[in-house]
């Protein structure tokens, strides 16, 4: 992945919101940053550390904990786990501060298909002393980081395909299956016009994410006229896919 990609991915992360803004104001937001974006864990590697930041001016209490996490019908589920492990579960962040959570897991697993969690760190409101000196009309916004963690099966199988297909409405819709154990995490699409026009989308969250099993379109606003060819990065690598092709 590419310095700029993994630029975007850190900050889309950085900006998860849980309060909705419903009046006029402006808006005033922890500035937390954490690294690396995602965790990796297997039956031989079963702890990681994660690095937390504080980049604001003012201090800040986060709470760590691990969730399991599904998807169903295509929508992603949160559930309860005792199976992942973050420590500290609490902590305070001054400015510039870092702090490191470890991360692991109960027991070794024993799997045939991923695993997949997230650790999932929120911003505690905290009284500050004398009160909160804001501007009238200002909103404190709490912030969420939700850091995939995923746990590799005992053998991993990786086995994705892609379809190009036009759409009646002129896009083209490149469509994923992921017939693997292990998820697939898809990062760009680029479609070259017959004329070479070149047209790309990023995608972002969790729509980047094909579980085992799954599959998933992607939809590319693109000139008239069938596309040439896509192009496809995703954690397997770059991938050339033909027009009303399937490849690996």
């Amino acid at each position: 992945m590419n310095t700029r990609r993994h630029g975007w991915i850190a900050a889309l992360l950085a900006a998860t919101l849980l309060a909705a803004l419903l009046v006029p104001g402006v808006a005033r937001a922890a500035d937390v940053s954490i690294m690396p974006v995602n965790v990796q864990l297997s039956r031989g590697t079963d702890r990681a550390t994660v690095q937390v930041q504080n980049n604001g001016n003012e201090a800040v209490t986060m709470q760590a904990e691990g969730i399991l996490w599904t998807r169903q019908n295509g929508q992603d589920v949160d559930g309860p786990t005792s199976d992942l492990l973050v420590n500290p579960p609490i902590f305070t962040l001054q400015p510039g501060q870092v702090q490191v959570l470890r991360v692991g897991l109960r027991r070794p697993p024993d799997l045939q298909q991923e695993a997949t969690y997230r650790m999932v760190l929120r911003e505690v409101p905290v009284p500050r002393p004398g009160g909160d000196t804001q501007v009238t009309g200002a909103v404190r916004v709490l912030v969420a980081l939700r850091v995939p963690v995923y746990v590799a099966p005992n053998q991993v199988r990786r086995e994705s395909s892609w379809s190009v297909q036009r759409a009646a409405g002129g896009e083209t819709v490149a469509t994923v299956t992921n017939a693997g154990n292990v998820h697939v995490k898809v990062s760009e699409l680029r479609v070259t016009a017959a004329n070479g026009e070149v047209k790309s989308i990023a995608v972002p969250g969790a729509q980047s994410v094909v579980f085992p099993g799954e599959q998933r379109s992607y939809r590319i606003q693109t000139p008239s006229g069938p596309p040439a060819s896509l192009q496809v990065m995703t954690n397997e690598g770059l991938q050339q896919v033909a027009t009303g092709a399937a490849g690996k």
